[in-house]
């Protein structure tokens, strides 16, 4: 009887040692993952810290520090205009060196927002106080252009006594030696430009109001709807092709692009249209550009889903999202996403999630309403990354533009937050591990290779290209500034 108690305590003791054993190491498990992914976590910050820090060095090295006779200018970045053709009235495939307002401004706002994560990084400053000064050199009234005030390259018309004089807008070192398409450089201000610039002042007050330094800027005494919301698709009497054949958008109320009167038909027809484009060398179609007469490209204004977020950003940042014309503009993206022809959304922004980031942005600047906008464009970015972290866009596109459509999806992810409720944390740091793997370290630091950022739009809009290391790399910086103020936040 003695033995076969004895018998059994042994069992029960034996079990409760095994369930111990089980729970001791289950605990020690669960223990040793969370420091485990705890180390891991502190190792990405710290990579990313060394690479905002390296970054940064480059992009403080490469600034311009002055401006050499009307070819390169203080404050701006080198950013190629590339013509990756032969193309009718634009010349044979080349790579020039362009000075333009959305290079430099996009390239400022990227430093200005991560400066206002990170006022340690004090370096950051003199680099926006120089391109600040540049971007108010493309100021034209209230509005913005995208190009200079130069002299011409050549006579613009026959007889011409003026072209020694008379400023027009043109690129700064691609020569245009046809006298129509250099009528047609001499384009009106845009609401692209304008809204990156009045962003840029309103991101520079903010810096400045934190280290309480008193300031003055434009945009205190205007106000942005008073720039914006007197050219929106509204009750037009023309429509340009691209936006009839992609979308058939009409009457939407949105932000067209060009700050200037179109060509105004009787009765608009898509016909009438066409045969404009075919006679574009005459001086009767819409699309002749004039000597010296700013330009509506093709004659015709445009609807450009990235300008309206763009233009909703700027309108946000100065708490004025009551203005005509923005409610409108949040519907007509939001269509956009529900469409999801994203290769085509952007009449110059050919990059498919370009469009992703720019209304993610606007999103994570404070426009609340379009928040279904980030919903679907999620779903998008998702179902599009690779499995080695990267996206593409189409071939024709700089050969997929990988790392640059990487940039703009992980900035879209990371504006949109909510990692755990969208389960976006693994995406966004196996995309974090493939720009790592692609940066390039170098004497001035570590930047990457310049994608395509910009495009002439329309008939061009894969053939004509801006390109800019700087751009690029202070775009990825702005993506680890915010995942690294993340990882601080949450752990």
């Amino acid at each position: 009887m003695l033995f076969v108690n004895s018998s059994s305590f042994f069992r029960k003791l034996s079990k409760r040692i095994i369930l111990l054993f089980f729970l001791v190491l289950f605990f020690s498990n669960v223990f040793f993952s969370q420091n485990s992914s705890f180390d891991s976590t502190q190792i990405l910050h710290a990579k990313l810290k060394k690479h905002i820090s390296e970054g940064l060095q480059f992009l403080e090295k490469t600034q311009r520090k002055q401006t050499i006779h009307d070819s390169i200018y203080s404050g701006e970045w080198q950013t190629l205009m590339c013509l990756r053709n032969s193309f009718l009235l634009l010349g044979h495939k080349r790579d020039i060196e362009d000075s333009n307002c959305f290079s430099v401004a996009s390239t400022h706002n990227f430093l200005a927002r991560i400066y206002l994560n990170y006022p340690e990084y004090r370096n950051i400053q003199p680099i926006l106080d120089l391109s600040f000064q540049r971007i108010l050199a493309y100021r034209n009234g209230n509005y913005f252009n995208f190009w200079n005030l130069l002299l011409p390259f050549r006579d613009l018309k026959k007889n011409d006594s003026l072209w020694t004089k008379t400023l027009v807008r043109r690129p700064t070192n691609y020569y245009l030696g046809n006298r129509y398409i250099h009528n047609a450089a001499n384009i009106v201000d845009d609401a692209d430009d304008s809204s990156m610039s009045f962003t840029a002042m309103l991101l520079r007050k903010k810096i400045l109001n934190r280290d309480s330094i008193s300031s003055s800027f434009l945009t205190d005494s205007i106000q942005l709807s008073s720039v914006f919301s007197n050219y929106r698709d509204l009750n037009r009497k023309n429509r340009h092709w691209y936006n009839y054949v992609f979308g058939n958008d009409h009457n939407t109320g949105a932000f067209v692009t060009w700050l200037g009167n179109e060509y105004q038909f009787k009765h608009w027809n898509i016909v009438s249209v066409l045969g404009h484009n075919a006679t574009f060398f005459l001086p009767f179609s819409e699309c002749f550009p004039h000597p010296y007469v700013p330009y509506i490209p093709y004659g015709s204004n445009d609807l450009d889903a990235v300008v309206n977020s763009n233009i909703l950003t700027a309108l946000s940042y100065k708490n004025e999202l009551n203005a005509e014309g923005a409610s409108d503009a949040i519907k007509y993206i939001e269509k956009k996403t529900e469409k999801r022809n994203y290769n085509r959304v952007g009449f110059y922004y050919p990059n498919r999630f370009h469009f992703a980031y720019s209304v993610s942005q606007s999103y994570a600047s404070g426009v609340a309403d379009l928040e279904q906008s980030t919903k679907n464009i999620l779903k998008f970015v998702l179902r599009k990354q690779l499995e080695n972290g990267s996206w593409k866009a189409r071939r024709v596109l700089n050969k997929h533009d990988r790392i640059q459509s990487t940039a703009y999806a992980l900035n879209a992810l990371i504006y949109m937050g909510n990692f755990e409720k969208n389960q976006t944390k693994i995406p966004i740091e196996k995309g974090l591990n493939y720009l790592f793997q692609n940066a390039t370290f170098d004497e001035n630091g570590c930047h990457w290779k310049g994608g395509v950022f910009f495009s002439g739009g329309t008939v061009v809009r894969n053939t004509l290209t801006w390109k800019s290391d700087a751009y690029t790399t202070a775009l990825i910086l702005n993506a680890f500034a915010n995942y690294a103020k993340y990882i601080e936040q949450k752990y």
